[in-house]
């Protein structure tokens, strides 16, 4: 049986690059909320995060940088790297 969507806002699916004070990472899908992302990085649930995910405007100019802000909600093996869910609090654009 399938469990309904407790979901608040809509989760795109894509890889896109992160960056994180403790190395780097590719999203699995992410929203204004939240965020899945696979990564090498020593997190911990329950602990702040910030990252920067590089949004590329697909040959149309300069991509965006988004800076986000946020706690670790869940970390999972994924193979031999990590799947980090985290939700996030704040986010704006990085320079």
């Amino acid at each position: 049986m399938n469990s309904p969507e407790n979901r608040k806002s809509t989760r795109f699916k894509g890889e896109i690059p992160i960056e994180l004070n403790q190395g780097k990472g590719l999203t699995r899908d992410f929203s204004t909320e939240g965020i899945f992302f696979i990564t090498d990085a020593p997190l911990a649930a329950g602990a702040p995060i910030e990252f920067i995910m590089f949004m590329d405007h697909s040959g149309l100019g300069p991509g965006m940088r988004l800076r986000c802000r946020g706690e670790v909600v869940r970390v999972e093996k994924v193979g031999e790297r990590k799947g980090v869910a985290a939700s996030i609090s704040a986010f704006w654009s990085a320079a």
